[in-house]
């Protein structure tokens, strides 16, 4: 089951290594499986990891985004949220969500908070404002203690306050008015739907997650396509299976060589000994062929002396087995066949192989497991 980390940042600047975070672990459908706190060096490690941004560093504003892309759009962007900022756009980190929303961040801070965390090996793979991580639902706004959440993609933060006075105004000003407003951790329901004109109601934790609906890592800040640190062993093992499989296909082409190097040394060997009279060996096969038929041209069809007639004659009076014949040999006229012991481990066998070879007019002697057949004269 692959999980989550999702860390609680606090405002950023006061974010360091000893400073205590909230977070949670969620399974694959976002279930909350775990809360704890626990400073950046202690945090579990898990496959993948998400950030909720203070709301106090985010500013939410909704704009006219123009239908560009790339750099001509991270340049309109600042553009647009130019109006809402104290400092240089330079100083500003401004990406969009899906419709017309702008997050602004202070580019240094949350930078810092990055690289802190990358320290103690923890890369998120996505963050978000935590206005927009409160569960929402229409009509019903959501608060916890720093900020509230008013809408889909729509929140603000807040200040200590029973109840906050940037919650009693957002209240005042909002077009229309919450049916309710649901709020997490201590509060009197009572006294704050008295100040807010608005019934309050205390509620648990949610017990799971709100996906992303803003991404705060765009461009730069932007996740690794690849991690190259979770890649190394799986890319180790690539090269090393790589490595074996080039070696061990020279070392067969190796050892395929080496035997069809001595299978040719064969041939041309047999060759030689059948046909000691030829000066070059070229190609074997083709000139066995070649002076086989010469042979058969030069003794006639009709002569006891050709190599068919003794192999035919041979053929008959062997035993009808397959593997009979280890050896067979022609030279000056004889045929030698060097047999199996098997073959003729009888002399009733032998007596029997030789009258036949004698009603074909052919004369042959058995020595051990040598028979040599030659012509009658």
């Amino acid at each position: 089951m692959k999980r989550t980390l999702r860390v609680r940042l606090p405002p950023l600047a006061e974010l360091g290594a000893d400073t205590s975070l909230e977070y949670e672990v969620l399974d694959a459908s976002r279930v909350v499986l775990e809360r704890g706190s626990a400073v950046p060096a202690a945090l579990p490690r898990l496959p993948r990891s998400e950030l909720v941004v203070a709301a106090s560093d985010v500013l939410l504003v909704e704009a006219a985004v123009p239908p560009l892309s790339g750099a001509r759009l991270r340049a309109a962007l600042r553009s647009l949220a130019e109006p809402h900022l104290l400092g240089t756009p330079e100083a500003a980190f401004v990406v969009a969500g899906k419709s017309s929303v702008l997050a602004i961040l202070d580019r240094v801070l949350f930078e810092r908070a990055l690289a802190l965390l990358a320290r103690v090996k923890i890369t998120p793979a996505s963050a978000t404002p935590e206005q927009l991580s409160l569960p929402w639902r229409p009509g019903r706004w959501r608060a916890r203690v720093g900020c509230v959440r008013t809408g889909e993609l729509s929140g603000i933060s807040c200040s200590a306050g029973d109840p906050p006075i940037e919650l009693a105004l957002a209240v005042q000003q909002a077009a229309a008015r919450p049916q309710a407003i649901e709020v997490e951790g201590e509060c009197d329901a009572e006294a704050w739907s008295r100040e807010l004109g608005v019934p309050v109601e205390r509620v648990p934790p949610a017990a799971r997650a709100e996906p992303v609906r803003l991404e705060l890592l765009q461009y730069e800040l932007a996740p690794q396509v690849v991690n190259w640190r979770a890649a190394r062993l799986p890319l180790a093992l690539a090269a090393l299976c790589l490595l074996t499989w080039i070696v061990g296909l020279n070392v067969d082409a190796w050892l395929l060589r080496r035997e069809a190097n001595a299978l040719r040394e064969r041939i041309n060997a047999d060759f030689r000994e059948a046909f000691p009279r030829v000066p070059v060996v070229l190609d074997p096969a083709k000139q066995m062929r070649r002076g086989v038929a010469e042979l058969k041209s030069g003794a006639g069809a009709a002569s006891p002396r050709d190599f068919l007639p003794l192999a035919a004659g041979l053929a008959r009076a062997l035993p009808n087995e397959a593997d009979v014949v280890r050896r067979l040999e022609y030279r000056g006229d004889t045929l030698r066949a060097e047999l199996e012991p098997r073959a003729l481990d009888s002399a009733t066998k032998r007596a029997l192989v030789l009258e036949t070879l004698g009603a074909a007019g052919l004369s042959a002697n058995i020595a051990e497991n040598t028979l040599t057949v030659r012509a009658a004269p």
